[in-house]
């Protein structure tokens, strides 16, 4: 199974992931968020309706920038909605939070990030309360904001501004992965301990994005790639 997560899209199209989803194999694009700028939610029918149409499965998550009504927007479009929810199918598990911890600019999409910790620790608890441990599973946490403190929270300014709360949930629960995005200029993949890669493929007006590949059991490859490549 190929996926490929995509963030930041702030309503501008890019003609080269449609060419990119046509000429490769991909099973499931994951959007990290900030499908629009603040609006219009017509555009994100208009975007995610393009990705289905190259035969691929969507699923996204709500970002800091997108308003009120975004989840209806994405559940509209036909594609699935992350957001406070998991998502189990073969051998890999979603589990999807969206928005931010706050900003300076107060966006709509903002959380306290005691709340985020709270919410994403019971996403990842109730998974591991009804697992089944013997069977290999590739977890990925799917958010809008990066965890604190790693590659994907950087700002240009070189503070770190992701959330404290997802951080701490991910050293709790230990997912293999993590995809985020909201730090444009962050693009990255780093690690959380020996345990979690942690993946901001940036902005995608900036053709970045990152390609999970999936193999038997728990096994996976996880790599930044270029959409005009």
């Amino acid at each position: 199974m190929k996926i490929l997560a995509i963030s930041d899209v702030h309503g501008e199209d890019n003609e080269n992931l449609y060419k990119y989803l046509n000429n490769n194999d991909i099973d499931i694009v994951i959007i990290t968020g900030d499908i629009t700028n603040f609006g219009p939610l017509e555009f994100v029918d208009e975007f995610i309706s393009k990705i289905l149409d190259c035969d691929c499965e969507v699923m996204a998550v709500p970002g800091n920038c997108d308003p009120a009504g975004i989840c209806k927007a994405i559940r509209e479009s036909d594609a699935i909605c992350l957001h406070n929810n998991i998502l189990s199918f073969d051998n890999v598990v979603l589990f999807g939070y969206g928005g931010s911890n706050p900003t300076p600019f107060d966006t709509p999409g903002e959380i306290q990030d005691n709340k985020i910790y709270g919410d994403v620790y019971e996403l990842l608890a109730n998974y591991d309360f009804v697992a089944n441990d013997e069977v290999p599973k590739v977890k990925i946490l799917v958010t809008h904001a990066p965890p604190y403190n790693t590659g994907a929270d950087l700002t240009e300014s070189g503070d770190h501004v992701g959330s404290q709360g997802i951080l701490k949930s991910i050293h709790e629960f230990q997912p293999q992965i993590n995809i985020c995005g909201h730090i444009h200029e962050a693009k990255s993949i780093s690690k959380i301990g020996t345990t979690t890669d942690v993946a901001n493929p940036g902005m995608l007006k900036d053709n970045g994005a990152v390609l999970i590949d999936i193999g038997e059991g728990s096994d996976y490859t996880i790599n930044m790639i270029s959409l005009d490549g």
